[in-house]
């Protein structure tokens, strides 16, 4: 999996490309674990193209490091097949999701 980080103003923002499954969310984590300071973190997943429940845990577990640096976390440009999965899970109630149909 191809993950852009880029840092502005104290935001982070983190680009996941393709599939965030079994086999790509460690990778994801391992850049989250890295993260030290933050004001505010970003998932951009404009270039996600399918979640599994291990991308939920890993998501999940990203909003968890957010509130531990005291961010503020939000996904962005979320395709509506990703968005049925926070939806179904009600994670879309719970985290700051924001659509986007680029698919």
């Amino acid at each position: 999996m191809n993950i852009t980080k880029t840092f502005e103003n104290g935001t982070i923002t983190l680009c996941p490309e393709g599939w965030l499954d079994t086999a790509s969310s460690p990778e994801l984590g391992e850049v989250v674990d890295a993260i030290t300071d933050a004001t505010s973190l970003v998932l951009d997943f404009d270039l996600v193209e399918y979640m599994s429940s291990a991308g939920l845990r890993q998501v999940i577990a990203t909003h968890k490091k957010a509130k531990s640096l005291g961010a503020s976390f939000s996904i962005i440009n979320v395709c509506p097949t990703v968005m049925s999965i926070f939806k179904m899970t009600n994670i879309d109630k719970k985290l700051d999701i924001k659509a986007g149909f680029n698919f």
